[in-house]
């Protein structure tokens, strides 16, 4: 006796949505680390040059918003990336463009942002 179509149906379902998540959790997994990477880097570059302690007060009061909102939206993008991908069956266009404008960035703000010396890019290019 042959299985319902219906019950087919649930379970190529279910596996799309198993192997999609799969992907999913990676793509979160390296817009995390990319952020990280982001993070040392624009604390290296701020360790040479000295700034108010209002200026540092009101860096710390951004990234308390700042930080959290951009990990969320790349993550949000990370994981639409991946959609993206399957939804075009494999056409990488666009989801690059997805990725880049989602997950790149900076991922914390910096004295230089804080005091209009450097732009902020909450979008990637």
């Amino acid at each position: 006796m042959k299985p319902p179509v219906g019950r087919i149906l649930l379970r190529v379902l279910a596996l799309g949505l198993a192997l999609q998540t799969a992907g999913c959790a990676l793509l979160i997994a390296g817009a995390a680390a990319g952020g990280a990477a982001g993070v040392a880097t624009s604390i290296d570059n701020d360790h040479q040059q000295h700034y108010s302690p209002m200026t540092y007060a009101g860096t710390v009061v951004a990234n308390v918003v700042y930080c959290p909102t951009k990990v969320a939206f790349a993550a949000v993008g990370a994981a639409t990336s991946g959609v993206a991908y399957v939804a075009t069956l494999g056409r990488p266009k666009p989801s690059n463009t997805i990725w880049a404008a989602t997950v790149k960035g900076d991922y914390v703000m910096t004295p230089r942002m804080i005091e209009g010396k450097d732009a902020v890019h909450f979008i990637g290019a």
